[in-house]
């Protein structure tokens, strides 16, 4: 059984993601969570009927906002449940959700909440960090089958960590795996991306996983950029402590498809 939670909003995007997660299989549970976000009211001073009262309202258009999306791909994918309504931070809300239930991957569609790809996995992994909790999360820009996956590892924790995610949702999909090693933050050296590679094939072949394996430096930088464009879904593309931009200057808006694995410790 794979534990999915689908941040959504009113955009199309949320209906990718929702389509994507039901793409996982059969064995499923999907749970979407709304986060409304009202405009600022201060109640400070009124009775708490008022608040109570303020809150129900705010909530039932929450629900009213969302559950005709919903209720459009549970009638495709009867694997999605009944939405959860919160209200707060958009971004916080649902890490918190995550974390108190019993959930596998986070999947959000992207743009969220006017964040791309990149923003969107700076934003989260701001939010594990700030509790110290890890997160795996996945952000999907088209909805497409996921036949073509291209994984990174320069021997850290967060790449072995993000192939370990790989392997908990592999046996949902049926894709092609190509593995990348790359150097880490204290190498260039064409040997170290060869080890990561090597230790990164051993660590899939384990679980009886095959992949195509090749170094960076072998590929050239030409290359490696064209086949992360091409592919359907990215493991571990951020460079490993900032999340600043993508392996090589790769463009949010030339991705398809995003899993990491956020590690806030």
């Amino acid at each position: 059984m794979l534990n999915l939670l689908v941040a959504v909003d009113r955009s199309l995007e949320a209906s990718f993601a929702l389509r994507t997660a039901c793409l996982f299989g059969t064995d499923l549970n999907i749970q979407p969570i709304y986060v409304f976000n009202p405009p600022g009211r201060d109640l400070a001073f009124g009775a708490g009927w008022a608040r109570k009262s303020w809150e129900r309202e705010t909530s039932r258009h929450a629900e009213e906002n969302i559950e005709d999306l919903v209720l459009a791909e549970k009638d495709q994918c009867p694997y999605i449940h009944d939405p959860v309504v919160l209200t707060g931070d958009p971004i916080q809300e649902p890490a918190e959700y995550f974390w108190s239930g019993k959930f596998d991957l986070l999947v959000v569609g992207a743009p969220f909440r006017g964040s791309g790809p990149l923003a969107l996995c700076r934003r989260f992994d701001h939010a594990a960090r700030k509790e110290s909790r890890t997160l795996p999360l996945m952000v999907v820009r088209y909805l497409k089958n996921i036949e073509k996956i291209l994984a990174l590892t320069d021997g850290s924790d967060l790449a072995e960590n993000s192939l370990g995610l790989l392997i908990k949702i592999n046996g949902f999909i049926s894709s092609r795996i190509t593995l990348v090693g790359m150097a880490g933050a204290k190498s260039k050296d064409s040997s170290t991306e060869t080890l990561n590679l090597e230790r990164g094939l051993a660590i899939l072949n384990e679980k009886g996983i095959r992949a195509d394996g090749h170094s960076a430096t072998a590929l050239g930088t030409e290359r490696l950029t064209a086949m992360m464009k091409a592919a359907d879904l990215l493991v571990n593309p951020a460079h490993r402590k900032d999340l600043h931009h993508f392996s090589y200057e790769l463009h949010e808006d030339e991705i398809q498809a995003v899993l990491m694995y956020l590690d806030g410790h």
